[in-house]
Formats: C-alpha cells, structure tokens, sequence
C-alpha cells in the first residue's frame, strides 16, 4: 500500500506542475464536477487521516469521491474497499421520545455543539462518529432533557429511547376560606330582657299599688293615719323603685351582652371585660398571644 500512496502523490505532483493552458483545455473537455487526478489523490490520502482520527462521517464522505470512476484505478479501489469497511465501522442510532406513554413525533434533537441532528422523529436511522455526546431533547407541552451517552466504533441501530415530563400546569394559590358563619346567641341577652321586662312590671304594679293605698288613707285618715298603714305605702314605693332599677340594670346587661359579642378574632386580639361580684369589682383586660 506504500508505494500506492507514493504513486498517488507523486501524480498529485505532476498534474499540480501542468500548464495553465492544459488545466484549461482539460477543464473545459471534463464535464462539470468530475474530479481531477489531483482532487482523487487528495481525498485518497484525506480520507485515511479522517479514518485514523475517529471522523468516520467525514472519512465516509471522502471516499465517496475518490471511489468515482473518473478516479485513477488503483485510487477508486482501495477507496471502495475502505468505503465499505468504514461503513461497517460507523455507529448508527435509531432515536425514540414518549410523554405519558404516547410516543413523540415533533421532537428537536441536538448534539452538545448545537448542531441539529433532527427535528422530527420517526424511526430514522442517525450516524455519529464514536465518542461520547450530550444530545438535547424538546419537544412542545414537555421539559427539555439533556442525555449523555457513549457510542462505539461498529455499534448499529442502538436504541436510545428518552421519557420527556410534561410541563407542569400552572397550580392556582389556595383562595382564603370564608370567615365562617357568625350568628349571636340570643340566651344570655334574652334572659336579661326578661328580668328587665318583669322588674318594669313589677315597678308599674308596685307603683299603682302604692299610688292607691295612699288615695285611701288621704280619704279617710290624713293626715292622722296609723303609723304601720303610712309605712305599708311607703314599703310599696320603696318596692317599686326597686323593682324599676331591676329592670334597667337588667336592660343595660341586655344590650351589653348582645353588643358586646364579636367574630373570634386573629392571635394576638384582645378585650376589655367587666367583672363584678361580691366581694370583687373591676375592669379585667384579656388577649391572645
């Protein structure tokens, strides 16, 4: 094979030293892109150095041209046995995207540089020179996801399948629950109504009673009634007066009991209390920390 490779160089040499007029008059008999001896020689030695160095795509398309038939023999030989053994040797991937257990069509490939190796996937077959690679997967509703792999020399129509997650749907913020429901209870204020309403009762009856033991004895008696029918009006007065502010204290707690009542307020409320008793009387100052 060396002194293949010395022929062809030295053939590259010797078309280089042609003439201007003959390159011309050879360019103008050759039919547009029909490779020159040189260009076959060129590629015949590019194509071993792009094999050496793992660029098996790059070696793959080389030999294509030096393989022409308007190559020299010898050339479009070995060109053609090396094209079928880097065939042979160039890795080849069949790509697959699901989301949720569907398989995915519309999905943009790209390799760790940025360049494009598909936006569509339906089976194909992809060729890569060995090595490793970052391919970039997206596709529309779903998250990008980056794999990393290692491919090697002579490894055909591996399988590399990739589960995309959809994208998450925009989750609304917890409205507030309602406040709940506030009603007053009415026991405490009614029961206080009612004494109210029986001491104003009593108070009116009381009154009307004394008013009218004491119509009596200024018709019989006044002014030199007994002692005991005097203080039997005046106890009824005495009653009735009593009886009355019975009721108004009993109409003032009423409405303080019912107005007083609040919706349970955050941590940290406070009120302002009365306490009485009878021993006790005061103002009592509650919170919630």
């Amino acid at each position: 094979m060396t002194y293949r490779w010395f022929f062809a160089l030295g053939l590259a040499l010797a078309s280089a030293s042609v003439g201007a007029v003959a390159r011309a008059e050879e360019g103008a008999a050759a039919p547009a892109g029909t490779p020159s001896s040189a260009e076959c020689a060129q590629s015949y030695e590019q194509a071993q150095e792009q094999r050496k160095s793992g660029a098996l795509v790059a070696a793959r398309d080389t030999l294509r041209l030096c393989a022409r038939d308007e190559c020299p023999g010898f050339i479009r030989t070995d060109c053609l046995a090396w094209h079928a053994e880097v065939q042979a040797e160039l890795p080849t991937l069949v790509l697959s995207a699901t989301s949720e257990g569907r398989d995915l069509t519309h999905v943009t490939v790209t390799e760790g540089g940025g360049r494009v190796l598909a936006t569509r996937l339906e089976g194909q077959v992809i060729e890569l020179d060995p090595g490793e690679y970052d391919l970039g997967f997206s596709a529309p509703g779903t998250q990008p996801q980056t794999v990393r792999f290692v491919v090697a020399r002579g490894e055909r129509n591996r399988l590399l399948r990739v589960e995309l997650l959809p994208i998450a749907a925009a989750v609304p913020a917890p409205s507030r629950p309602p406040p709940p429901r506030f009603e007053r209870s009415l026991t405490v204020p009614a029961i206080f109504t009612g004494v109210a309403l029986v001491g104003v009762s009593g108070f009116a009856a009381l009154g009307a009673w004394g008013r009218s033991s004491e119509s009596k004895l200024e018709g019989s008696c006044a002014p030199q009634c007994a002692k005991d029918e005097v203080a039997a009006v005046r106890t009824k007065y005495v009653l009735a007066d009593v009886s009355l502010g019975v009721g108004a204290a009993s109409l003032v707690l009423a409405a303080y009991t019912f107005f007083r009542q609040s919706p349970p307020g955050p941590s940290g409320a406070t009120g302002v209390g009365v306490q009485a008793g009878p021993q006790v009387a005061g103002v009592t100052y509650g919170g919630r920390f």
